[in-house]
């Protein structure tokens, strides 16, 4: 290989050298291939970490990172240090045996593992949940990773000017290390954060019993008059400060003193929030972001629900009585906005809820932490002694002498003594003139990549924690409790216009469904499309969740029959054991006559077509979702598929268009008319043609039945059903949540369940000895 000697006489001569040397370990083609091999996967791996930061904004959930480039990065990380500290060693051993110093691809390398380890925190989530720690061997890991790089820094690297360098990068790995323990070890021991569910268990079992017994304040809130801005206003659910209630812990729980509440101005409540809200209506930080005081709401159920997600005691029934006469009398009856509004604001407040349970348990920014205080001490005191650190250690390499460690950094260091622009560009300008001088152009812009990726990713951080959700709680509740800070033109105004960004940046009305049809065919859920949740779609599943919460006898949950009726030809495609062959069924009857009658266009077939995607989508991609056994929806629909396929042929199956799977569907399934057509013979796609078929009997399409019917399938598969479909929905937050993880948080606030299945009744055994016990009396 040609070691670059031949480059054009228009670059200093000194590149010339430095290229040599930067090449210098395969020019003999002793490990050209490996060597060759890095740099594309160091290449590869600088622009998966740039191109994660430069993109992260395009998902709503930006302090989240996805699960595939979480994965695809952990794997990468994991062969990264092992690989490179061999080739280390390499590029070690084959330097200038007359010099003790690393040669220039040693010195590459360590630069790269010091940076991706800067970049490490990209991959990790913060987590703040004791039952979610990873434990100690990980700590231990990493800290044995930065103290492993301090070792090659500090006891390989010669020159004070080197040092001073590579251990300044050093210190800003290790400081990055230690802050990452620090915060997650206080939240973790927190009780406004890792301890905080247990605490809210606590408070609420409280809160209850001093209602029950008449307790001063809170009797108050019982004798709260019906206009839903006097019920939200009376709430006494806790936004931030209920740490302040604690007396002691004790054999049940936490001891709280609850008459602080009302006296504390640091425990702020939702009630709080909503009176303060009203008086100053003027102020900035409600004109800028209207909907700040729904996000605080959201905030305060955010906390309730983490107790269900981290497996603790369930909420009672007069909890959840109250809860629900919160959202269903206070929100969802113009206590956030205009009452022909209450969908979309109950909606806001749900993705809201989601979105910091999301956040709470997958973040890799610290924005769980966001408060003016921590926001001075992470971004500006912490900063402040990293760059003394650093200081500090460029000092003791110079033996006390700035200015003689300025100088050695500048002779010592030949991208910096000869520029980063002027190097950067004579290698430009000549990478394919030779190998070497092409390679060492990679490797070049692979140092610069990554030092890109970590800048951005520091600013990225910081934009995304000042534009959090969480920062604008932070800030509202700080404001409610202390007024008197926000006196200042200068805070108001940066208030003001965070809030106007936030509000910009959180596309608030938009819950996207990703939309698959069975009759289409696809392969990974990526490439699947996406729509919006209509509005008549909020607007019919509020009222139907206000229904089963009112009158859960009258109209309980069902998978079709409260619409149809019990007993019509229709309902019978609605008696199954499996709601995903339900789901299946009329999916595929909804799309047949969709296709029937394409030229149709009204809300309710907007909100039947896309509700029948959304469902197919999960029995498809999603099963853990539903409430009925993972591997018993996968069994439905892998037996669908087989179904289709013996009605399409293996070439319709999989090459032919929509159109003509849907012809062919409807031609190879007999006709049967309503009242002969239950047949138990028949498989999940004719009992659809059958259905889609009858539906188009009038002669047009009967849209409002069929959105309604979807908007009780939907509802029916949203409440818990046990531990496996909690899992399901916990999988579902590193998405940041899905239009069924909204109705599970509902129907877990009010109490909606569905009724238990009639086909399983298990009898324990201390109820059988009762019952032998009292015959026998």
């Amino acid at each position: 290989m040609d070691d670059g000697s031949t480059m054009l006489t228009t670059c200093p001569s000194t590149i010339t050298k430095y290229v040599q040397n930067l090449t210098s370990s395969y020019t003999n083609k002793s490990n050209e291939s490996s060597v060759v091999a890095t740099s594309v996967f160091m290449l590869v791996l600088a622009a998966v970490f740039f191109n994660l930061n430069l993109f992260s904004r395009v998902s709503n959930t930006s302090a989240v990172l996805n699960p595939t480039a979480r994965l695809i990065l952990s794997a990468a990380l994991s062969l990264f240090f092992p690989v490179m500290n061999y080739l280390f060693s390499e590029a070690k051993s084959e330097g200038d045996a007359s010099s003790s110093d690393l040669s220039v691809r040693a010195r590459v390398i360590l630069t790269w593992m010091l940076v991706v380890e800067l970049l490490r925190k990209k991959v990790d989530a913060i987590l703040v949940t004791p039952g979610m720690q990873p434990g100690y061997a990980e700590i231990i890991s990493h800290a044995a990773a930065v103290a492993w790089l301090g070792y090659l820094v500090f006891f390989n690297v010669k020159g004070p000017g080197r040092v001073a360098v590579f251990g300044t990068l050093w210190v800003l790995c290790a400081a990055r290390f230690v802050q990452r323990l620090v915060i997650t070890e206080i939240g973790n021991r927190s009780l406004a954060y890792g301890k905080n569910a247990r605490l809210l268990t606590s408070y609420m079992a409280q809160l209850l019993h001093a209602r029950r017994h008449g307790g001063g304040a809170v009797e108050e809130e019982v004798q709260a008059p019906p206009s839903p801005q006097d019920r939200l206003k009376a709430c006494e659910y806790v936004v931030m400060g209920e740490e302040n209630l604690v007396l002691k812990p004790g054999p049940h729980g936490y001891k709280l003193d609850l008459g602080k509440v009302a006296t504390d101005h640091n425990v702020v409540t939702v009630g709080k929030i909503w009176t303060h809200a009203d008086v100053e209506t003027d102020h900035p930080l409600f004109r800028s972001n209207p909907r700040i005081r729904s996000q605080c709401l959201s905030f305060a159920l955010f906390k309730l629900l983490r107790r269900t997600v981290e497996h603790l005691p369930a909420m009672s029934k007069e909890e959840t009585e109250h809860c629900g006469d919160l959202i269903f009398q206070g929100i969802c009856s113009g206590g956030v906005s205009k009452p022909q509004d209450s969908g979309e604001a109950l909606f806001q407040v749900l993705k809201d809820e989601i979105s910091f349970l999301s956040e709470y348990h997958h973040s890799i920014h610290p924005v769980v932490f966001a408060s003016p205080y921590f926001f001075l001490v992470n971004y500006f005191l912490f900063p402040a002694v990293v760059c003394c650190l650093c200081l500090l250690t460029i000092l003791l390499c110079g033996n006390g002498n700035m200015l003689d460690a300025y100088r050695s950094i500048l002779t010592e260091n030949y991208a910096i003594s000869t520029g980063v622009f002027t190097l950067t560009k004579c290698l430009w300008r000549n990478f394919l003139l030779t190998p070497g001088v092409f390679f060492s152009t990679i490797d070049i812009s692979i140092t610069y990549l990554l030092f890109l990726a970590f800048i951005y990713e520091v600013l990225w951080e910081f934009l995304v924690f000042v534009f959090s959700n969480w920062f604008m709680v932070s800030l509202l509740c700080t404001y409610t409790a202390k007024p008197h800070m926000f006196q200042s033109p200068t805070y108001s105004g940066a208030l003001h216009r965070i809030s106007w960004a936030n509000r910009m940046l959180g596309h608030p009305s938009l819950i996207a469904m990703k939309q698959f049809s069975v009759l289409s065919f696809s392969w990974l859920s990526m490439t699947l499309s996406s729509e919006p949740l209509p509005t008549h779609a909020k607007d019919s599943l509020m009222e139907r969740f206000r229904l089963a919460a009112d009158d859960r006898r009258r109209a309980p949950l069902t998978t079709g029959n409260h619409v149809l009726g019990t007993g019509t030809d229709m309902s019978w495609f609605c008696e199954s054991e499996s709601v995903a062959e339900v789901i299946l069924t009329w999916h595929i009857a909804t799309a047949l006559l969709e296709s029937k009658y394409p030229s149709e266009t009204c809300s309710a077939m907007e909100v039947a077509t896309r509700l029948s995607r959304y469902c197919a989508y999960l029995v498809a991609f999603n099963p853990g979702l539903l409430p009925e056994d993972r591997e018993g929806t996968q069994l439905v629909y892998e037996d669908m598929k087989k179904a289709l396929k013996e009605a399409l042929g293996t070439w319709g199956y999989y090459l032919a268009s929509e159109e003509k799977r849907r012809k062919k569907v409807m031609e190879a399934t007999p006709n049967k008319s309503m009242p002969d057509c239950r047949d138990a013979t028949m498989n999940v796609v004719q009992k659809g043609t059958v259905l889609g078929k009858a539906l188009m009997g009038d002669g047009k399409g009967d849209w409002e039945l069929l959105a309604t019917l979807w908007v009780e399938l939907v509802a029916y598969i949203a409440p818990s059903s046990g531990d496996d479909h909690l899992k399901g929905q916990k999988e579902a937050l590193v998405q940041g949540g899905e239009l069924v993880t909204m109705l599970w948080a509902l129907a877990t606030h009010t109490g909606v369940t569905r009724p238990p299945p009639s086909e399983v009744a298990v009898t324990h055994v201390e109820d059988i000895e009762e019952g032998l016990r009292s015959s026998a009396a």
